[in-house]
């Protein structure tokens, strides 16, 4: 069974809030942006995850999400299953507790960052979707 990850493109003032990882062990994703979010537990629906990881890694409220895209991923010998949720924020009030940083990026932006392999697929059906 492939694993489930959950993550939010949070809009805030037209521009997207992205995370980047902080440096860790297995290179390959240090330093790497991604859309904030985490893996869904045992029993637990995607939303509730998602809303759950986003407290967690940001102590950050979504109150609003809306399906945008699920595919499947594989890295190396691990597959995952993403699922992707807009959201948007008023205001942004935000800890990080395992990011390294945080930017605001218009959709236009997103490309002249340094992805998690897996982003890459969403990206460009953002950029698809709003340019």
């Amino acid at each position: 069974m492939s694993l489930e990850v959950v993550a939010a493109i949070i809009f805030f003032q037209n521009k997207i809030l992205v995370t980047q990882r902080k440096f860790h062990k297995d290179t390959a994703f240090s330093y790497k942006f991604e859309f904030p979010g985490g893996k869904v537990e045992n029993n637990e629906d995607k939303i509730t995850a998602l809303k759950r990881e986003l407290l967690e890694e940001l102590d950050l409220k979504l109150t609003n999400c809306k399906h945008f895209i699920s595919y499947n991923y594989g890295y190396d010998l691990n597959e995952i299953k993403l699922h992707f949720y807009l959201s948007n924020v008023k205001e942004l009030k935000l800890t990080l507790k395992v990011h390294a940083t945080y930017r605001l990026v218009t959709v236009k932006q997103l490309t002249q960052l340094d992805w998690l392999a897996a982003d890459y697929e969403v990206i460009k059906k953002l950029q698809s979707k709003y340019l």
